[in-house]
């Protein structure tokens, strides 16, 4: 990603500069002609408004200096990449002076130079939502109320223990006599799994679909 970045400065660098090194390290004194870019830093970027979701986005700074034998001619390489940089569309160039203390770490003399920013994008999944690409189909679901008793050892009723048809997202508890009951439940082909809690055991029952319109299931439950 980055990398792209240093590789398409370097080649527009290298289109205006003929027989010129190019390199991308920290300034550093060079006794031949040669333009140094370097990445100095990297900056926040907020991507403009879109309709899809948007790109991760950040500004990419880079500071560009010139050597030569002479200083003139190195003057005349830098003000080439400067007004070229500044006709560039996605170039936006600063001109603010670098810190005394910058060209102090890189171990060289303040030199004249020049910033350059430019945005590094990645693209994200459009998460927006898609359009259906034929006619919708809309299936009803006939409800039946449920109800039931639960048994244990004995044919003791089992009040207070927990009752759940999770497919359906339903739930309820016994009453002291072991009854318990669902207003509606979605009539369904397929067997539906009861889960039922009671005196901290759990068992799990397969209810069919005749069994869920036939009256009252009696569901033992063994402790």
């Amino acid at each position: 990603m980055i990398e792209h970045v240093d590789e398409k400065l370097a080649a527009w660098a290298g289109s205006l500069l003929d027989d010129v090194e190019i390199f991308l390290g920290p300034p550093e004194e060079k006794q031949t002609a040669a333009v140094g870019i370097y990445l100095i830093d990297i900056l926040p970027a907020s991507p403009a408004h879109v309709t899809r979701r948007a790109p991760l986005q950040v500004m990419l700074q880079y500071l560009l200096t010139a050597w030569a034998e002479t200083p003139t001619d190195a003057h005349r390489m830098l003000g080439r990449l400067l007004f070229a940089a500044m006709e560039h569309p996605e170039y936006e160039v600063d001109l603010g002076e670098v810190p005394a203390q910058v060209w102090h770490a890189f171990g060289i003399r303040p030199r004249p130079s020049f910033r350059i920013r430019l945005p590094l994008r990645v693209e994200r999944s459009d998460l927006t939502t898609q359009r259906v690409g034929g006619p919708v189909e809309l299936r009803r679901s006939s409800l039946s109320p449920m109800q039931g008793v639960l048994l244990g050892p004995g044919r003791d009723p089992l009040g207070n223990a927990h009752v759940a048809l999770p497919s359906c997202g339903l739930k309820t508890t016994t009453d002291s006599r072991g009854r318990f009951s669902f207003d509606a439940v979605p009539l369904r082909e397929a067997p539906m799994g009861m889960h039922i809690t009671a005196r901290g055991r759990e068992m799990v029952k397969t209810v069919a679909p005749a069994e869920m319109t036939s009256g009252a299931l009696i569901i033992h439950f063994d402790l």
